[in-house]
């Protein structure tokens, strides 16, 4: 299941359709009760913590997706792909740690996916949003992220900091606060046990035992490696969320690398 869900909105007060097309949802008006989006076995963190990590919704028709992704740039915004397809404007909201109020909030209708984006094996599951008009970065609560080298290699066994907006347990309840979790990556032997489809794009991250992981709504977030402060790898999709045996599967930064810097020249 991809790590990003569908939120159910219905606009209202709104006369045309263009109408709510140029206007970002109300953040205080979204309903997330019952909405699979959170970090599981993570805790509180702040937006000063992390401050390249943005909250995303996607506008599909008159529904909106919820994503993750980093500031790579003042312009561009690095997440995955299939966050982005078929979005008709992209609402970037960038240095809060609250989903439902604070931060700066920017809109844009200039995306990019890897053209060999494969949405039945989730490879190259990369892309990158344009912002025309730049974001402000203060520095504090909102700052660039360093990308991994494209010759640069992952060890199993490195520690990563996943960060997002999503469901504490899978299926369970939801929170408005940006949540952490760290976790180990694993070999890709160990790794393909669970996905016997892993390309050379993709790692793993997780513990045997489950209870750490990523979850929908945290697709297209940032893996940054603790040592190094470094974005290695991208949210991109699991079996459920933090079940034994089925680690959270990332896209590696370092083998798309220099896609990013032909299209962001980052």
């Amino acid at each position: 299941m991809k790590k990003s869900f569908i939120l159910t909105i219905f606009l209202l007060f709104c006369l045309f359709l263009g109408d709510v097309v140029s206007r970002a949802p109300d953040r205080r008006k979204v309903d997330r009760k019952n909405i699979d989006d959170r970090i599981v076995g993570g805790y509180d963190i702040t937006i000063q913590d992390v401050p390249y990590q943005v909250l995303l919704y996607l506008q599909k028709g008159q529904m909106f997706e919820q994503c993750g992704g980093s500031i790579i740039s003042e312009t561009y915004v690095l997440t995955a792909a299939h966050c982005v397809r078929d979005a008709i404007t992209i609402y970037v909201i960038a240095g809060t740690t609250q989903a439902d109020s604070g931060g700066s909030e920017y809109n844009t209708d200039q995306y990019t996916e890897h053209p060999d984006y494969n949405s039945a094996t989730s490879d190259y599951d990369v892309a990158l949003i344009n912002i025309p008009g730049g974001m402000t970065l203060d520095g504090t609560n909102t700052k660039t992220i360093a990308l991994a080298d494209a010759s640069s290699t992952i060890a199993p066994g490195t520690n990563l900091l996943i960060t997002g907006w999503g469901l504490t347990t899978e299926n369970g309840s939801t929170s408005d606060t940006l949540l952490a979790v760290q976790v180990p990556t694993m070999s890709n032997d160990e790794c393909r046990k669970a996905y016997n489809t892993l390309t050379p794009r993709q790692f793993c991250a997780g513990v045997p035992e489950g209870g750490k992981d990523s979850c929908q709504g945290d697709s297209g977030g940032p893996a940054v490696a603790t040592d190094s402060g470094v974005q290695v790898g991208i949210v991109s999709f699991g079996e459920g969320c933090a079940r034994p045996g089925y680690p959270g599967v990332y896209i590696e930064v370092a083998k798309v690398r220099s896609w990013i810097e032909t299209n962001a020249g980052v």
